[in-house]
């Protein structure tokens, strides 16, 4: 399954990068498709807040997201606010990768099927991604930025 990767212009500021997930065949990114999902839900707007926070005045600090989400090393955490669980991929203090999620009722995330696909997807992300940082396909950029001009994703 192939995708792009966007940088989120109107979530981006001048600490942080954020970016996203576009995969081939659909409409929206992958935090499009979660802020879509998850309408009405309580925790919604305070996610957005702190999503806003880091990218114009802390940056993504690691404290703010659980580790550990995924494969060890492969940078996948998720950023939680009340049971609303955000998965993504820290990169560093300049650049967060934003996916989807969704509502967390259970002990672990395997436990609920929707968002074990959450999950699943955003590791099948993170693998693809950290291929080409390792391929020097995906570079950081001097003002902190993503540079993956050369990256393209082939199922």
């Amino acid at each position: 399954m192939s995708f792009q990767i966007k940088e989120m212009d109107s979530l981006s500021g001048t600490k942080a990068h954020i970016y996203s997930v576009l995969f081939d065949g659909d409409d929206d990114t992958l935090i499009e498709q979660f802020f879509n999902e998850n309408e009405g839900n309580e925790h919604l707007t305070e996610m957005l807040r702190r999503i806003i926070t880091m990218a114009n005045d802390t940056g993504c600090c690691r404290q703010f997201f659980r580790e550990g989400e995924g494969r060890l090393g492969d940078g996948v955490v998720a950023l939680a606010v009340g049971n609303l669980r955000l998965y993504g991929i820290y990169f560093n203090n300049t650049i967060i990768l934003l996916g989807s999620g969704g509502i967390k009722n259970v002990r672990a995330y395997q436990d609920d099927p929707f968002l074990n696909a959450k999950v699943e997807q955003i590791k099948y992300v993170a693998a693809k991604i950290n291929k080409g940082i390792r391929e020097k396909d995906i570079t950081l950029s001097e003002d902190g930025g993503l540079n993956f001009d050369n990256f393209e994703v082939y199922e």
